[in-house]
């Protein structure tokens, strides 16, 4: 459910928002900032597939020792589609690309990329400097405004199975954000509301935004990849950390 990975003491680490088959557009966002696939990392907030010109490609990122990403509700759908688990239109789930697929490419996605997406953490905490999960942290239990956080001391410990699902879908503090926001630069803020006592710094995605927002310790970055006007984002958490006061 969660995985612990130590901070970057040789390179740099970057995070993106939600990838929808976009890998083309992210190699060419890495080389225009410089990135060093010997020491730097990449994490996503998930949704490697569906909606994009290359979900097969960008699914294959999971087998690359810089890319870390926490699962998706895309990702966590796509075996029940293969295995005809639930019954929907392909054009609904986003999922006919694998209608196209060479038998070949299908047994790959099936024995390699299926297990490597099995395997992939609902919470990521990278040394002291950030957490990532899909959409939020959000208790799930409770709908009170504000929304009631898991704290990074409970965090750890939300393994119940309506709380997994809170993970991947939840929209609860997204719906929260303030209208009126600020302009930092590479975020917008709600004033006052930045940072939480007791949350560390959360990239998220799912829930789509214009510019990436700071919420409640929570940094949406899911800004639409797949949409018309929308575009792939990918920061340098150094560079987020330091916006915030906050070392890394």
């Amino acid at each position: 459910m969660i995985k612990y990975l130590p901070a970057n003491e040789q390179g740099q680490d970057y995070v993106c928002g939600d990838l929808h088959g976009h890998r083309l557009l992210l190699m060419k966002k890495l080389d225009e900032l410089g990135f060093d696939y010997g020491k730097d990392r990449l994490f996503c907030t998930g949704d490697l597939n569906d909606r994009g010109p290359d979900s097969f490609g960008t699914l294959m990122l999971a087998r690359e020792p810089w890319f870390h990403f926490v699962a998706g509700n895309h990702e966590v759908d796509l075996p029940k589609f293969l295995e005809q688990e639930y019954h929907a239109y392909p054009a609904y789930c986003d999922q006919a690309w694998t209608y196209d697929l060479a038998p070949d490419q299908l047994e790959y996605l099936r024995t390699d990329i299926l297990p490597a997406l099995a395997a992939a953490p609902k919470v990521l905490h990278v040394g002291s400097d950030f957490w990532m999960v899909h959409a939020d942290r959000c208790e799930a239990r409770s709908y009170s405004n504000p929304a009631i956080l898991l704290d990074d001391e409970h965090l750890p410990f939300a393994t119940e199975p309506v709380q997994q699902e809170s993970f991947l879908w939840s929209r609860r503090l997204f719906n929260q954000i303030p209208n009126s926001l600020e302009d930092r630069g590479d975020f917008l803020v709600a004033p006052g509301q930045e940072m939480e006592t007791g949350i560390g710094l959360t990239f998220v995605g799912h829930n789509i935004v214009e510019k990436s927002v700071l919420f409640r310790s929570h940094c949406f970055i899911d800004t639409g990849v797949y949409m018309p006007n929308g575009h792939l984002t990918v920061l340098k958490v150094s560079e987020v950390l330091s916006s915030i006061g906050q070392p890394s």
